[in-house]
């Protein structure tokens, strides 16, 4: 039970976040949200291994953030479908790119040496498979502008320094969880905040 109280503290706290930065970051139209948001996220799923030492939990943790986006589908009025989907297949594609990372790096001692072109590819695929995401959902669910932009050198650039710099965070924070012990015992603040936490992320998501 403390476990999974832990897993949706982490969760909900990501949903939080998301969802107050990422107004935040809509409003004054910052272009680069994603790799401000990233590092919060990061935290949340790392912090949910140290405490859980269970690996599974990057998952779980992501799984948590990305169904509290889902909520919005069922909310009224209806926004398109692909403000909602998109954010939470992101999130969970993350959540999947760390957890690999993370079974990569457990045996791994010297993490900097090959660890960044490994984080670098493992980011830049899950870019191309949300690509994909997109583009399935726009041929046979609804309409998603993001694909008919042109494409074009810039792009796959942006895609690369992206995923470069995605890369050398999730190798930073894979190493901190591996040589930074836990001082804290959060068990007692996850266990009584998780399910308040986890209704605020809810409420904030549908109001923002």
């Amino acid at each position: 039970m403390n476990n999974l109280k832990t897993i949706i503290f982490w969760g909900a706290l990501w949903g939080i976040l998301e969802a107050t930065l990422g107004w935040l970051l809509h409003l004054v139209h910052f272009k680069g949200e994603v790799l401000v948001l990233y590092p919060f996220g990061l935290m949340c799923m790392m912090m949910a291994v140290k405490q859980t030492g269970q690996m599974s939990s990057v998952v779980k943790v992501a799984g948590v953030a990305a169904m509290v986006k889902l909520v919005n589908l069922f909310m009224m009025p209806a926004v398109p479908v692909y403000h909602v989907t998109n954010p939470a297949v992101a999130i969970f594609l993350e959540g999947l790119v760390t957890w690999g990372f993370c079974i990569y790096a457990k045996k791994r001692e010297a993490l900097w040496k090959i660890g960044i072109p490994v984080a670098f590819i493992m980011v830049l695929a899950s870019i191309f498979i949300f690509r994909g995401w997109q583009l399935f959902m726009d041929a046979f669910i609804t309409y998603n502008p993001s694909v008919h932009k042109p494409y074009d050198a810039g792009l796959f650039f942006q895609w690369g320094w992206r995923s470069l710099i995605q890369g050398i965070m999730l190798v930073g924070a894979a190493y901190l969880v591996r040589c930074v012990p836990l001082s804290f015992d959060y068990t007692k603040w996850t266990g009584r905040l998780a399910i308040p936490f986890l209704f605020v992320s809810i409420v904030l998501n549908v109001l923002l």
